[in-house]
């Protein structure tokens, strides 16, 4: 990962991170990457858990299960039980088709707590192209750009409203990209 990979990926997590409720000690990263995020919350968790197809085995953190695979395929098999304060998805739904993530709303629904949330952060797609261009340059790394399929942000409400319901939204990096704040429905 590069330095403006980092200086991007920071940016992201720091804002997540401000919208966690305090009393909040279990975490799911979908597409936890090396962890970074849930190392962040490691001084504050009970559990840390996540998935990511691409992850390093090696990577290993306390009191917590990191899976390779999607999901939620790779969830159903491993964590059917676990419930979870905070589950995030970084930079990741922009990967996802629509069937994907309509199949995604309901395992993530099961996984909440009551008042657990969904943490989402989506790129405007014309991120995409600077990030092309930033790649080009070798700027960036751009981790799998090619899955990128100029997802639409304003879409994820209503894909995702059969099991959850979006609690707040704004903008951030410059408008750039999106946060999400979902919980589940009663």
């Amino acid at each position: 990962m590069k330095a403006i990979d980092k200086i991007i990926r920071a940016w992201r997590v720091n804002v997540a991170l401000k919208v966690i409720p305090n009393n909040a000690g279990s975490f799911f990263d979908i597409g936890c990457d090396d962890a970074h995020l849930l190392k962040k919350l490691s001084r504050r968790a009970n559990r840390l858990d996540g998935c990511d197809p691409a992850l390093d085995t090696a990577t290993t953190l306390k009191n917590s299960t990191l899976l390779k695979g999607y999901f939620p395929d790779v969830v159903s098999n491993q964590l059917q039980q676990e419930k979870y304060d905070a589950i995030f998805a970084l930079a990741v739904f922009e990967h996802f088709t629509e069937e994907a993530l309509e199949n995604s709303s309901k395992k993530i629904a099961e996984m909440l707590t009551d008042q657990g949330l969904l943490i989402v952060t989506v790129p405007h797609p014309f991120v995409d192209k600077i990030l092309d261009v930033l790649q080009i340059c070798k700027l960036i790394d751009g981790q799998a750009l090619d899955e990128h399929h100029g997802f639409d942000p304003s879409s994820l409400s209503k894909v995702l409203s059969k099991h959850l319901i979006l609690k707040d939204h704004h903008h951030f990096q410059f408008g750039l990209n999106n946060l999400f704040i979902f919980m589940k429905r009663p």
